[in-house]
């Protein structure tokens, strides 16, 4: 009875997964099935869409990259911190997770307001944090470098989030017995602690990635939705979407699944396991 009963438990699990995956698919081949040949040829051969999936992909790059040089430490701290207010730092970083991205970038482009407010202070030091603000803003309101910060903010904690589950994983004891046997606190991270959180963070620099590759809403807010000069995919979207021509914004769309999917299916392939997830999936 209870070999029947868990036959019984593992279909009925393994049919929720197929149905939902299925589910997906058939989002998918409704997108593939409403464009025709015209929109793909104009995605495929078009100078401002290949541009905006250039600058998508070097700025999510680079974004990532950042994120990785915040989330590192900063997972470390707050998986190997017991300091108080820890737990305020840690809740602080989940809040960019939780913030819709509008919000994000709504938010960067206060900070760089009340900045140049502050140039007209009477007080002296505060005019000069503003003109430092004012001329942070100047370098990335409507340029690429805006488009890196809002894809930065809108990824790094979810970097940080699973960079430190990896390292409550590992065994502080580790880095203890290096330390005692004649390493630095920063020799036992970088030769113990960063090889055996090496796919963690691989983990956390992919999911890091494809939100910074698809984040929308605050990269139009902070870098706007200039043709070919800060239009990246999911603007581009946006652009076509605004001006009727829902096909070409569904043939973007389908191009920046493709992109997503073959980065993961490499990924996947050279990790040999599911990057997101703790176990091997065959």
């Amino acid at each position: 009875m209870k070999f029947n009963s868990g036959i019984i438990f593992r279909w009925f699990t393994t049919a929720v997964l197929v149905s939902f995956t299925l589910s997906i698919v058939l989002i998918f081949m409704a997108n593939a099935a409403y464009i025709d040949g015209a929109s793909i040829k104009e995605v495929v051969t078009s100078d401002h869409i290949r541009n905006a999936l250039i600058l998508s992909f070097t700025s999510s790059i680079i974004a990532t990259l950042l994120s990785l040089m915040v989330a590192i430490p900063s997972a470390y701290a707050l998986s190997r911190g017991r300091f108080r207010g820890i737990m305020i730092l840690d809740t602080i970083v989940d809040l960019l997770i939780v913030m819709p991205v509008l919000v994000i970038g709504i938010s960067l482009l206060v900070v760089f307001r009340v900045g140049g407010d502050l140039v007209e202070s009477p007080i002296c030091f505060l005019r000069f944090i503003g003109s430092c603000i004012a001329g942070l803003g100047s370098f990335f309101i409507y340029t690429k470098a805006g488009v890196v910060l809002a894809q930065f903010f809108c990824g790094v904690s979810f970097a940080i989030r699973i960079i430190k589950t990896t390292f409550d994983d590992i065994d502080p004891r580790t880095e203890h017995v290096a330390m005692t046997l004649g390493c630095s606190q920063w020799s036992a991270f970088r030769r113990i602690t960063l090889p055996l959180a090496s796919r963690g963070i691989i983990a956390g620099a992919v999911l890091s990635w494809l939100r910074a590759f698809g984040v929308f809403g605050a990269v139009i807010i902070v870098g706007g939705a200039v043709r070919n000069r800060t239009e990246v995919l999911p603007t581009a979207i946006y652009l076509e979407i605004s001006i009727g021509r829902l096909e070409m914004a569904i043939a973007i769309s389908l191009l920046m699944i493709t992109v997503a999917t073959i980065v993961l299916i490499l990924l996947r392939r050279i990790c040999g396991a599911s990057l997101l997830g703790s176990g091997r999936v065959s």
